[in-house]
């Protein structure tokens, strides 16, 4: 086996399976790697968060914290560790799960061998290699959400320099084109492939300026950067750390959101905590008016919204962008029961014009189609119904959770359930067990947003047993899987 020293947790609440695989893993490459064990999820957190391991096997159904939560934090904290599922026959649902959740494998425990054990260190040194190259253009922001990476950076600042970054819109990193643009300047750069579409070049100076002198130099690099590339250029200012550098330069780009406009954008230092939690408490203000049904007062905070963003220029696009998709899922569960097909269609349409969106404004003409055009998508709208059909969506508000089928319905509001069935249909447009479904993931959505409830937990609340189906449910009426949903709010 090649590599490196490997660091490998075990966790299983049964001890001679934890016993008889740490024997097994350790005697595969000789004794070099570390072999730790852990009994259950809560304890293998703990090691895991003190320091991170490269692979983790781990079983699904564990006392204090089970293998599903697990992988969950492990992925969410360190996404390269390779994560081994151990599952039995009766819990291959969950195991089905595990996959979707970003686990690299699942064995069945009946099936582990030496040679079985011998293929998955095969598969983690193999996704290894093949992922040497997918890391490079990672790593600056693998950086600077791990600050402990700092030793390994590959630019190294040297005594007395003065480092700055910028940052600009770049489909693919070209140096050779800009050789003698940099050649007018003393300045070392280091070009590092930041994100998709973006990159960040790390400069600093050969010989010692005036802070004052270099600056000047640095806009003026900047200035020129921003006229070749025909696009915005975020400018640092001089720190003393290059991870520093970088994630200002990439944080004064987003400056062009707001402005709109090409040329430089020069990092300023303020507090945008304040500012973020006053866009996050309007959005939850929208997001109350729309499931009230009060749809006027919720405009008037979007209203709000744009305000605030204009004038606050948060930097955190992500967070800022999310607010807007929250609305739209908030839309698209206060409106299901009366649209027709082509909501899930306009809502998926607007959430990828909301991530594409390179301005405020261009967001801003996204959401004002969106609203223009959910009218269009209502079939029913405030039509009457029978007494029949109103009963039953009475019935089915108050009993979401434990309604077994159609049948039960018809018979509380005493009538024939195919007859139950085609008057739900005429009258609302949808089926009955649609409507129902969709009163099951609203009252969903409501859960995962409100409360801290497990995503098992809200499955079982909302009248699903299992949470594999529950998943799959979740996922066609909103697009993304429950864990997903939870995990960005």
């Amino acid at each position: 086996m090649e590599g490196k020293r490997m660091r490998i947790l075990i966790v299983d609440d049964e001890l001679p399976i934890r016993e008889w695989l740490k024997m097994s893993i350790s005697a595969l490459e000789g004794n070099t790697n570390e072999v730790c064990t852990a009994p259950n999820g809560k304890d293998a957190w703990e090691m895991f968060s003190k320091e991170p391991f490269d692979m983790v096997v781990t079983d699904i159904k564990m006392p204090k914290m089970g293998g599903l939560e697990l992988l969950q934090k492990i992925k969410d904290s360190c996404g390269e560790t390779y994560v081994v599922m151990l599952t039995s026959y009766s819990e291959f649902e969950y195991a089905r799960e595990a996959i979707k959740y970003q686990a690299n494998e699942y064995v069945l425990k009946n099936e582990i061998t030496a040679e079985v054990l011998g293929q998955i260190m095969e598969n983690y040194h193999e996704s290894k290699k093949s992922r040497k190259e997918v890391e490079k253009p990672r790593y600056i922001k693998d950086l600077l959400t791990n600050p402990h990476l700092t030793e390994t950076f590959p630019v190294k600042k040297k005594e007395g320099e003065h480092i700055f970054a910028a940052a600009f819109a770049e489909k693919e990193s070209d140096k050779a084109v800009f050789e003698s643009f940099l050649n007018a300047f003393v300045l070392r750069i280091e070009p590092c492939f930041y994100e998709k579409d973006i990159s960040v070049w790390v400069c600093s100076y050969k010989n010692s300026y005036s802070t004052g002198a270099c600056f000047g130099e640095a806009m003026a690099f900047c200035k020129n950067l921003a006229l070749l590339k025909e696009t915005g250029v975020g400018f640092s200012g001089f720190t003393e750390e290059i991870p520093e550098a970088c994630q200002r330069a990439r944080m004064a780009l987003n400056l062009g959101f707001y402005e709109n406009r090409q040329g430089v954008f020069l990092y300023k230092e303020e507090d945008q905590e304040a500012s973020l939690q006053k866009i996050k408490g309007i959005r939850k203000n929208v997001i109350s008016m729309i499931r009230k049904d009060r749809q006027e007062e919720a405009k008037g905070y979007i209203a709000d919204l744009y305000k605030e963003l204009t004038k606050a220029q948060v930097l955190d696009l992500d967070q800022v962008r999310g607010c807007f998709t929250d609305m739209v899922d908030a839309y698209k569960v206060s409106k299901m029961e009366f649209a027709g097909r082509g909501l899930e269609e306009l809502c998926r349409k607007t959430r990828d014009g909301i991530e594409g969106a390179g301005s405020l404004e261009q967001l801003r003409k996204e959401m004002d189609t969106f609203l223009r055009e959910l009218k269009g998508t209502m079939v029913v709208g405030e039509k009457a119904y029978s007494e029949y059909v109103k009963s039953a969506i009475a019935y089915t508000v108050d009993n979401y959770a434990s309604i077994e089928s159609l049948a039960e319905v018809a018979d509380y509001v005493n009538i024939n359930a195919d007859y139950f069935c085609r008057l739900f249909k005429a009258e609302t447009g949808s089926t009955y067990n649609s409507y129902l479904t969709n009163c099951r993931i609203q009252k969903a959505v409501e859960l995962l947003t409100n409360t801290d409830l497990k995503v098992y937990e809200v499955a079982e609340k909302v009248g699903y047993s299992n949470l594999s189906y529950f998943s799959r449910v979740f996922k066609k009426v909103m697009g993304v899987n429950p864990f997903f949903y939870q995990k960005k709010r």
